[in-house]
């Protein structure tokens, strides 16, 4: 996130980076105008600054949801290190307020002072040898009308000589009471999506509803991912956001409170990222110093918990001061710190390793008690009675099916069970996760109401809507009708692979290249069931006699293809005398494409994309038609130019 300050000379003499200490993040660029940067070590005087924590920008906006208060997180940072200790004061100023309005030609209202609170009366101390204050609280009490912005101004004063920076001596937070967030519970077993917002919107899970009650199918969203870092300045672990997450948390009040506004939780996920600070190494103080940090960005930005994933955090055998060795109960004790400074918080575990996973006990509190859920991250794997290796952790509390639902995974459902939610329901686990959807591509209900008909008796319905990542509005994809895929497409092929036949006439294979390019042309077969596809491959004086068939899912939205003969073969056509469309059945000398019932389970299956492209992936292996065919056993080669493209996926874009 990015902001300019207009600094006046004396502030020049120490540029410094917001991601500093314990209550600092986001790597909020300070952007200097031009000034004679040669006259900087003749300016004397220490100056201070007011800023807000968690990197947030002047105006970013708290909002306040129902009767519930929100807050705001303040500190004072000087332009050099203090030589004594020195007293800071804020206090709520409704005329600094007046002043920001001549000065910026706006008319924001003040907040209600008598709902407004500064921590210890306002009063913070920078000590000697620091430049930085602690950081002090903002009460906001619920108080102005719902649906109105309001702005709060604070400003500071401090003492033995420091001088104010005139453009940073006052701070504006907006306020903006909302309705209360309604309740999405449809269930024993919630629902939890991460959503990995480098690539896509978290507001594309709040466009399944349930057909039955219209409440969300999501109960909580989890933005993948912030990290957890060392701070180069400080040594101190410290949240960073890349600019993807920053986005986000910067247009809160355009992506976040909307999914709140359904009843969808939004949670972040703070994620190892290569270094020692993760969650399993925090000493004591670390811990609690980490735990505010969070808290400064859960109460900023409307958060509604953490998600913690400690896989990529990278532990040296000798700790740097500040840090232990890696161990669950350190990432217990950070839990404990967590649970203690935000009662009212989701926190949620993502457990790949046992080790990395909080355990144990801290001051009389299990892991189980002081986390809200735990989830097993191998996807596609059903863990039952794995809750069992963490202290005091109840079923009701872990989700051991966790399903990855992207292209990685044939349109992310491969492996997927309703039996296994079944039995997930039945032993009483009280978490369903999902993780990395990609509504751009594909639809998702009839996979969504696979599991909401076990888990709530209920169907899913989607808007048809989904949102691209930076977008606010959202865009009408194209509907998965059987009349969609009906027309002439242009296909390419994600590679190739070439087939010569040697001089005792058998197939081989040759060489990778690049896609195949072709045209086809999907006509009706019977009506909402199935079509001829013409055109298919680089034989088009076969295909375009001699079509495939494929089949129409209506509960899909799909479109298959399954292995099939599409010529017989006969007398008046021997070059075409049996045509495949198969499996890949082996290499080098038995290269070549088979169909027989045995393979009926392979198929490529695919939809009309979001973007109105139509994506097949093939389910097995290889795809492609085969011109050869099989007499008494023995494989015979029609007469024909034997250079031959057998391709892996496709995607088809209307003409």
């Amino acid at each position: 996130m990015k902001y300019m300050n207009n600094i006046k000379l004396g502030l020049l003499a120490a540029i410094f980076a917001c991601a500093g200490t314990v209550l600092t993040s986001c790597e909020d660029d300070i952007t200097i105008n031009a000034v004679d940067t040669g006259k900087l070590d003749t300016v004397d005087g220490v100056y201070g600054y007011v800023k807000s924590a968690a990197g947030a920008r002047e105006l970013t906006p708290i909002s306040l949801f129902g009767d519930r208060a929100g807050t705001g997180h303040l500190y004072f940072e000087l332009s050099k290190v203090a030589e004594k200790d020195i007293t800071v004061t804020f206090k709520v100023d409704a005329a600094a307020l007046e002043a920001y309005n001549t000065t910026h030609g706006t008319s924001y209202t003040m907040y209600p002072v008598d709902k407004l609170s500064l921590a210890n009366g306002g009063t913070v101390t920078i000590k000697a040898g620091e430049k930085k204050s602690s950081g002090v609280e903002l009460t906001i009490n619920a108080g102005g009308s719902i649906g109105g912005t309001f702005a709060v101004a604070v400003s500071a004063t401090a003492n033995d000589g420091v001088e104010i920076s005139a453009n940073n001596q006052t701070y504006v937070y907006l306020v903006k009471p909302l309705a209360a967030i309604p309740d999405s519970k449809k269930g024993d077993v919630r629902t939890f999506c991460f959503v990995e917002v480098n690539n896509e919107s978290i507001l594309n899970c709040g466009e399944y509803t349930m057909k039955g009650s219209n409440k969300p199918f999501f109960d909580v969203v989890s933005i993948f991912a912030a990290n957890i870092n060392v701070d180069s300045e400080t040594g101190r672990a410290h949240i960073f956001c890349n600019d993807q997450v920053s986005f986000l948390l910067k247009n809160a009040d355009q992506i976040i409170r909307p999914l709140q506004a359904k009843g969808i939780k939004v949670n972040m996920t703070i994620l190892g990222n290569h270094d020692e600070s993760g969650m399993s190494s925090l000493s004591k103080e670390a811990a609690e110093d980490f735990a505010k940090e969070l808290k400064a960005y859960a109460d900023i930005y409307g958060l509604d918990g953490f998600d913690f994933d400690d896989e990529y955090s990278k532990y040296p055998e000798n700790p740097s001061p500040g840090f232990e060795e890696q161990s669950s109960a350190n990432y217990c004790r950070l839990m404990y710190e967590c649970r203690k400074i935000m009662p009212d918080k989701l926190l949620g575990i993502y457990e790949y390793l046992l080790y990395d996973a909080p355990n144990g006990s801290v001051e009389g509190k299990s892991a189980g008690e002081l986390v809200d859920y735990m989830c097993y991250g191998t996807y596609q794997r059903y863990a039952k009675g794995r809750e069992e290796n963490f202290t005091g952790l109840p079923k009701s509390k872990y989700g051991p099916y966790s399903l990855k639902i992207n292209n990685e995974y044939n349109g992310g459902w491969s492996g997927f069970n309703q039996e296994t939610i079944q039995d997930l329901k039945d032993a009483g686990y009280g978490l369903q996760v999902f993780y990395n959807p990609e509504p751009r591509i594909y639809s998702y209900d009839h996979y969504f109401t696979a599991v909401s008909k076990v888990l709530y008796n209920d169907e899913v319905e989607w808007t048809g809507k989904y949102y691209n990542r930076t977008d606010f509005t959202s865009i009408q994809g194209t509907k998965l009708a059987y009349e969609s895929y009906l027309g002439e497409w242009a296909a390419t092929s994600s590679n190739s692979l070439y087939i010569y036949i040697d001089e005792d006439n058998n197939p081989r294979w040759w060489d990778w290249s690049g896609s195949q390019k072709f045209n086809v042309r999907i006509e009706e077969k019977e009506a909402g069931k199935s079509y001829y596809i013409y055109g298919w491959g680089t034989y088009p004086e076969i295909t375009e006699k001699y079509p495939l068939v494929a089949e129409y899912d209506a509960v899909k939205g799909y479109i298959s293809i399954y292995p099939q003969v599409i010529h017989e073969g006969d007398a008046v056509d021997p070059e075409t005398w049996e045509v495949h469309w198969g499996t890949y059945a082996g290499s080098g000398a038995n290269c070549y494409w088979r169909a027989y019932p045995q393979y009926a389970n392979y198929a490529i299956e695919g939809s009309i994309n979001l973007d109105g492209s139509f994506g097949l992936v093939g389910v097995g292996n290889r795809w492609g038609l085969d011109p050869y065919h099989e007499v008494d056993g023995t494989l015979v080669v029609p007469h024909m130019d034997v250079k031959y493209h057998i391709t892996e996926n496709y995607t088809l874009v209307k003409n």
